[in-house]
């Protein structure tokens, strides 16, 4: 019986054994796995202002700081692009009419290089598809053959290792024409994702060596995802910073208004009475030194001062803050859903 017994269990091992053997994953499995992954962390949008905050503090020579970037990444429904499709679109500093880069996204598995694959695309309209990550009503039409695809040398390729993916481009394989000067441009482009944060360091050089754009130190923008929140807002109307609020009672009040946690800026205006020029600014704060608790603030400023007039803080992965200045208050609360804004 105990013979029979351990028979029968042999042979159970030898069939699973032979089923695990049928299954084996291979590395193509594991790189679907990879853009599985990728494809989940990708989305949304990346800022890198405490990068720009805290590099004077940090005596970053004036020459190497580098300048505000965001980032918007949006995934969108272009079939005849590819199956992981994403508008892209980039600006400087807070002002979102300042863009200098739209592009459409196209990943998919390199099985041969072993990577993830990124090609990219331009819109020949611009004009018409800025703004599509609010509005992907402005991408209609839009295929392959009516934009303009970077050179196959300009693809950049993902490497998953341990918690992130390495980006990287082939050495000095993208060459693209200069319309400014008709000079060919070499352009390396290293790149790292984590579920929060994506690094950036793109430098461009002439044949000849000389450069055209990069950090010059060699550092790349250092981008944090956002997080979007909604708030609503009430301003006694004729207010000024100090004022008690007491005996008046006329109103400004928005809702709905949108801004996000990575320095995002949200203006407030009136003009009734004496005119108020205010802003709200969101910042989470991970400080790079000292012992100083990571944070979220909020802060009330005057458009024409830098300095802020009070601010909040609580913990830093919070969901929701506020202000109460009397004459002004805020409260402000986590909107995924809104993660690409109005």
């Amino acid at each position: 019986m105990i013979g029979a017994m351990r028979h029968l269990a042999a042979a159970l091992t030898a069939v699973w054994m032979m089923g695990a053997t049928a299954h084996a994953a291979t590395p193509n499995d594991v790189l679907d796995k990879d853009l599985t992954v990728f494809l989940d962390w990708f989305p949304g949008r990346y800022d890198n202002d405490l990068q720009v905050l805290f590099e004077p503090d940090l005596d970053v020579p004036e020459d190497e700081r580098h300048g505000r970037v965001h980032s918007v990444f949006v995934p969108v429904d272009l079939p005849e692009f590819g199956a992981h499709v994403f508008y892209v679109e980039q600006y400087s500093g807070t002002d979102p009419s300042k863009v200098y880069r739209q592009r459409i996204y196209v990943f998919s598995a390199d099985y041969e290089e072993g990577a993830v694959k990124l090609e990219i695309y331009t819109s020949s309209d611009l004009d018409a598809v800025r703004g599509a990550y609010s509005d992907v009503s402005k991408l209609a039409g839009l295929t392959p053959e009516t934009a303009r695809k970077s050179p196959a040398g300009c693809d950049v390729y993902w490497k998953r290792s341990e918690n992130h993916f390495d980006g990287y481009m082939r050495q000095d394989a993208c060459r693209v024409t200069s319309s400014r000067t008709g000079e060919t441009i070499v352009i390396n482009d290293t790149l790292l994702l984590t579920d929060r944060a994506l690094w950036i360091n793109d430098q461009a050089r002439t044949e000849a060596g000389e450069y055209v754009f990069g950090n010059k130190a060699n550092v790349p923008n250092k981008l944090l995802k956002a997080r979007p929140f909604q708030c609503w807002v009430g301003m006694l109307r004729g207010a000024e910073h100090g004022d008690s609020g007491e005996g008046m009672s006329d109103w400004w009040f928005k809702r709905g208004l949108w801004i996000h946690d990575r320095g995002g800026e949200l203006q407030l205006k009136t003009e009734d009475g004496a005119p108020a020029d205010i802003y709200l600014k969101l910042r989470r704060v991970s400080w790079p030194h000292g012992t100083r608790r990571p944070s979220m603030t909020l802060y009330v400023h005057e458009t024409d001062n830098d300095r802020a007039l009070s601010y909040a803080w609580t913990e830093y992965e919070a969901d929701r803050i506020g202000v109460n200045l009397r004459w002004l208050q805020a409260s402000c609360t986590h909107t995924p859903e809104a993660a690409y804004g109005p």
